[in-house]
């Protein structure tokens, strides 16, 4: 049997009534039918029993009656029929069994297609079968594009013998479906020629990190240059094997292949061909679903494909009781993506079912690669004990300012102390300010095994329930700046005007003596009432220093910081707060118990200060000193695009932002910290409710700010648009920030002359650590965002369900998005869930979208935008660990 006949396979049968060419034939298919009729009925009777009718009364019978007529008689003849429906060439068989009213689906054959996929038909023997494909070939009309046909072989005027001989010359099936391939890889090494190569003013390929949309993975951005639309990328197979976050290269397709958009612009789409960089860790968390004969995963993140399992990794209890399995996740490392409809891995481990708090909280950390892993003891046996004290060689050519007044201020609950301050008054009026940092690097040696390790770990990642360190206890300890213990620092030291002019300033590594360790809200007190402080007896002072002179250094620092910070937003600085949820935890149960938004004191506002000087001061001495190697931190302009667009959005609500500038940004925004209209009690809360929508808006306008190399970069992209600097960079953290121990050591190899950049220190090993620390720090941060919103919605579903205020953040036609007004969640409801209780109508008025809903109960009308105060009630979902969120009914002459 050919290769070709060895593909045929049956398809499923499909119920489909009898259809009867419905279009009288005119007199040019007249002249024709004669010759044509011949043919099929030469193919339909041959080698057949005995019909009640000859050929020649059939055609005689044709010619004189009409085409209803025809119809019934060919249905008795059992002699497929020929229409025309919708451009297409039907064939429409008649019913073959006397017994079974089934009836077959008709199937499209192409003409233009290859002859091999035309052939449909099997039939008990093979002779048989090619004799029937060869004159099924030669009746295709050759002028037709399509010919379809419906199968009906059943009629109680045909012979057994002739029923089951059709019944089986009609088995058709599915045309073969070709697989559909990736697209070849352009090799790494021809990729970056070409992207040299290309012309800037003409873009054949585009290079950037993946972006995939989580709630449509189908779809796939690249940021474009000159802030142009993102390249969408669309399907599985234009994405390519390439997973969100990974830095690609796409060829941009030709503009007929281009998306068109709801508002009729064309946006550029793209096909990935190479893949320069594997960010994503190839790993995924999901549910086993059975596909016979194989096994998938279907993962949770909508931006990973389905995974083939390989079968030797199943549970061995799998095959006999897959039921057991339905609501486990499993954790899966993706080994290969050979074709566009699934991916291929093996299971690594069973995390357990679904809806258990700590297995959800296990899926957060699996699914942002948070490494949870402890230490091995090899990395740290050659780390000094933190008791012991510092041998000369530690604290040679160091500055020691034990004797001198040196402090610090953090959370409460800190244990990691990484950076003092101290400010002396000189005897011209001026001040010395310093700021002090952990000296690790002292300790962490560049490349060492403990070093690369640190390195991937990049940052230490906070969350309600645990903190996962970038550094191992041992090292902490060794350096965290506690009172009454020699630390060694490396600090940047000032001197200040009184109206803050700096006057000049040095770096040095130095030795200090912590006098205490001061809370923010210790230090707020005495902010607070900074002529007449209370003794603070539950501050414990080391040395010689007193409660006083401690005041006198931070009423110093609190006057000058105003100064400075006064000045940096008159210079074109940008703040946009967003609201930080703090979770209680019961430390015995490990189950919330209250939450609350945690409120920005004038205390941190000071340390923030000295420490932005302290980066900003150590970035431009980098750049200047070593534009080729230094780590900087950039944060580049918004979207023009995108801000124009929210501009446009917030003037239709009277709300007017000028974007020239992130200083002009700022100042618009603090226009509507305060409304005047609104200065009673009873709505002053409505002007903070305003503000989150304001903030929110703007911050989906703006870009992440990103740790990258000086050497890669044009000038002008080292630019941190918030701060309207020209050079940023972490300095002031380096016990739980990777980029600021390689700050200390540039800086160090730039003061001192026996020190030197490690000798494998490049541009491109610069790039590649910004780029792990970028995508951890941003990993991190959704990873806490995620698990704070679990931690609420545990909390919600120990008390049942809650009543809240929200505000509208965004309207579309199908859902509303919140912001939920006491902890800055946001939430979306499905507009499904009240069109029970109501009649809603979506339009958009003067470009605003707008949603009335009539209540039917109470015939209550509600007109929702942009802004408007609502009252949801949210608990926890029934089928996963996420709220779900209601809209009320409003109550008369309250809900606005």
């Amino acid at each position: 049997m050919s290769n070709e006949l060895k593909s045929i396979t049956k398809p499923k049968r499909q119920q489909h009534k009898n259809q009867h060419c419905e279009k009288e034939i005119n007199e040019e298919e007249h002249e024709n039918i004669e010759s044509f009729f011949s043919k099929f009925f030469n193919l339909s009777i041959q080698n057949k029993p005995k019909c009640t009718k000859s050929k020649e009364e059939s055609i005689k019978f044709i010619q004189d009656n009409s085409r209803t007529q025809f119809a019934q008689t060919v249905t008795k003849l059992s002699i497929p029929t020929v229409s025309k429906q919708n451009g297409m060439m039907k064939m429409n068989r008649p019913n073959a069994h006397p017994k079974n009213s089934k009836k077959f689906s008709y199937i499209t054959l192409n003409t233009q297609v290859k002859p091999r996929l035309r052939k449909r038909y099997i039939s008990p023997s093979k002779e048989e079968i090619k004799n029937k494909i060869e004159q099924r070939e030669e009746l295709i009309p050759k002028k037709r594009d399509i010919l379809s046909y419906n199968g009906n072989a059943s009629s109680s005027n045909l012979c057994e013998e002739e029923q089951k001989s059709i019944k089986k010359s009609q088995k058709i099936v599915k045309p073969i479906r070709l697989e559909e391939k990736f697209p070849k890889f352009i090799p790494i090494s021809k990729m970056k020629t070409i992207l040299e190569s290309q012309n800037p003013t003409d873009l054949k390929y585009i290079k950037g990190y993946l972006r995939i949309n989580p709630k449509f993975g189908k779809h796939a951005y690249i940021t474009m240059p000159n802030g142009e639309n993102d390249l969408l990328i669309i399907g599985l197979r234009d994405r390519n094997r390439a997973f969100n976050g990974d830095l690609v290269v796409a060829s941009i397709n030709e503009e007929e292949k281009w998306h068109r958009g709801t508002n009729e612009q064309k946006q550029k789409t793209g096909t990935i061909v190479c893949i320069l960089e594997k960010i994503h860790p190839r790993k995924a968390v999901g549910f086993l679903k059975q596909s016979d004969p194989i096994i998938l995963l279907q993962p949770r993140d909508n931006r990973i494909p389905m995974i083939k399992i390989h079968l030797d990794t199943l549970p061995e209890i799998y095959n006999t009781k897959p039921s057991l399995f339905e609501e486990i996740l499993f954790l899966v490392d993706i080994t290969a993506w050979e074709k566009p409809r699934y991916a291929i891995g093996k299971i690594e481990h069973m995390i357990g079912t679904a809806g258990d708090m700590e297995v959800e909280l296990n899926v957060i950390l699996l699914e942002n690669n948070i490494n949870t892993d402890p230490f091995n003891e090899e990395l740290v046996k050659d780390l000094p004990s933190a008791e012991n004290n510092l041998t000369l060689m530690d604290i040679k050519e160091r500055e020691d300012w034990r004797q001198t007044c040196v402090f610090t201020i953090d959370p409460a609950t800190a244990v990691d102390l990484d950076d003092a301050v101290s400010c002396t008054v000189l005897k011209n009026g001026n001040y010395e300010v310093g700021v002090h940092i952990s000296d690790v690097t002292h300790y962490l040696k560049a490349s060492s095994p403990l070093d690369m390790e640190i390195a991937k770990r990049a940052t230490t990642v906070y969350l309600v329930n645990q903190v996962y360190h970038m550094m191992p206890q041992e090292l902490r300890k060794l350096c965290s700046l506690l009172p009454g213990q020699d630390k060694l620092t490396f600090s940047v030291i000032w001197e200040i005007t009184p109206d803050v002019q700096i006057v000049k300033h040095r770096f040095a590594k130095t030795i200090i003596n912590s006098c205490c360790q001061m809370t923010y809200e210790q230090a707020q007190k005495i902010i607070d009432n900074p002529e007449y402080p209370d003794v603070d007896e539950t501050l414990n002072i080391k040395g010689n220093f007193t409660f006083f002179q401690i005041c006198n250094v931070i009423k110093n620092l609190y006057n000058l910081s105003e100064q400075m910070r006064t000045k940096r937003y008159a210079d074109g600085a940008l703040k946009i707060d967003q609201p930080k949820l703090h979770i209680s935890i019961d430390k015995i149960s490990g189950l919330p118990t209250s939450y609350n938004i945690l409120e920005k004191m004038d205390s941190n506002r000071l340390i923030e200060e000295f420490m932005l000087l302290a980066n900003m001061t150590v970035a431009t001495h980098l750049y200047k000193t070593m534009p080729e190697y230094a780590l900087l931190r950039s944060h580049n302009y918004p979207s023009e695009r995108f801000l124009t667009l929210t501009q446009n959005i917030l003037q239709r609500f009277g709300i007017h932002l000028d974007i020239a500038s992130s200083g002009d940004l700022y100042n618009s925004i603090q226009r509507y910290e305060s409304c005047k209209e609104l200065e009673s009690e009873t709505y002053m809360y409505l002007t903070k409710y305003r503000l989150m929508v304001i903030n929110n808006l703007c911050l989906k306008a703006m870009t992440r700010a990103i740790y990258r190399s000086s050497k890669v970069t044009e000038v002008d992209d080292l630019r941190h648009y918030a701060l309207n600097v020209p050079y940023y960079t972490h300095f002031t953290s380096p016990i739980r920030r990777y980029p600021d121990c390689v700050v200390h050591r540039l800086l160090h190899s730039t003061i001192s002359l026996n020190v030197e950049l490690a000798p494998n220190w490049s541009s491109e090993l610069c790039s590649k650590i910004a780029t792990n620390c970028n995508w951890r720090k941003y990993y991190a941060k959704l990873a806490e965002e995620q698990i704070n919103e679990l931690y609420f919605t545990c909390l919600v579903n120990m008390i049942g369900s809650m009543t809240v205020i929200a505000i509208v953040l965004d309207v579309k036609q199908y859902y509303i998005e919140f912001i939920l007004c006491d902890t800055g969640i946001k939430a979306k409801m499905d507009l499904k869930e009240i069109k029970n209780k109501t009649t809603i109508e979506y339009t958009t008025e003067h470009l605003v979208p707008t949603l009335t809903i009539t209540w039917k109960e109470s015939h209550i009308t509600q007109v929702i935008t942009t802004f408007s105060i609502v009252h949801l009630r949210i608990n926890k979902h029934p089928n996963c660990f996420r709220l779900n969120t209601v809209l009320l009914e409003p109550i008369k002459n309250h809900d606005c």
